[in-house]
């Protein structure tokens, strides 16, 4: 049951400022409308959820500046290495038949996880 546990918690992730960390969002304004909207997360989160909240922070940058509409001018995508405490992970396995013993293969990650960035260049619009 924790084990269930642990691999759902594992996929979910929650959208927050990168202030405190590698992972969340941060933007850039480029001139009185224009701004760079980055959302970074873990390998495990899907593209499509880092989509979303690229989009969730554009709306509060037009809505905090007080416009109601803004247009994403380009996008992009990347695989990135993101920087971690952790320098070693250990994956425990039951072992392959019922009378195995069981397994620890331990691998070394060199204090980085993958990760994934997307960017939007937004424009702040009142039409």
């Amino acid at each position: 049951m924790c084990l269930i546990v642990f691999l759902l918690s594992a996929c979910v992730a929650t959208y927050k400022a990168a202030d405190e960390g590698v992972a969340g969002f941060r933007d850039l304004q480029i001139d009185k409308t224009t701004y760079y909207v980055e959302y970074t997360e873990s390998a495990r989160v899907s593209w499509d959820r880092i989509h979303e909240f690229v989009l969730k922070r554009s709306a509060e940058i037009a809505k905090e500046r007080g416009y109601p509409f803004f247009d994403v001018l380009a996008k992009d995508e990347k695989e990135v290495y993101l920087k971690s405490d952790v320098d070693q992970i250990a994956i425990p396995s039951m072992g392959g038949a019922l009378n195995s013993v069981p397994v620890t293969n331990t691998y070394q990650n060199e204090g980085r996880v993958e990760g994934r960035r997307v960017t939007y260049k937004i424009q702040l619009m009142r039409e």
